[in-house]
């Protein structure tokens, strides 16, 4: 059993129509790899990115659509990495 640490920055881009947002995130991400082999249920993921600067400059935005959004762009971000590195049958 090995535990496998990455630190990686994910980008997700907001058309606002007016204008166009690249927010930056960090994500933090552990998982455990078991004779060779991801296990699905092992893991953690920690991400940051400046939301109160977000909220403050453009209030309109839908907090809970941001959310899901980044968190979906995190969920892909590493599914590719996981992918690449060969951990995750290529579909």
């Amino acid at each position: 059993m090995v535990w496998i640490v990455e630190k990686k920055v994910f980008h997700h881009r907001i058309d606002l129509g007016f204008e166009s947002i690249e927010i930056s995130i960090r994500v933090k991400f552990e998982f455990e790899v078991r004779q060779g082999a991801f296990v699905p249920d092992s893991i953690l993921v920690q991400s940051l990115y400046n939301k109160q600067a977000l909220e403050k400059r453009y209030p309109k935005l839908k907090k809970e659509l941001l959310e899901s959004r980044i968190n979906n762009t995190v969920k892909q971000g590493i599914h590719n990495y996981l992918k690449e590195c060969g951990y995750q049958d290529k579909e």
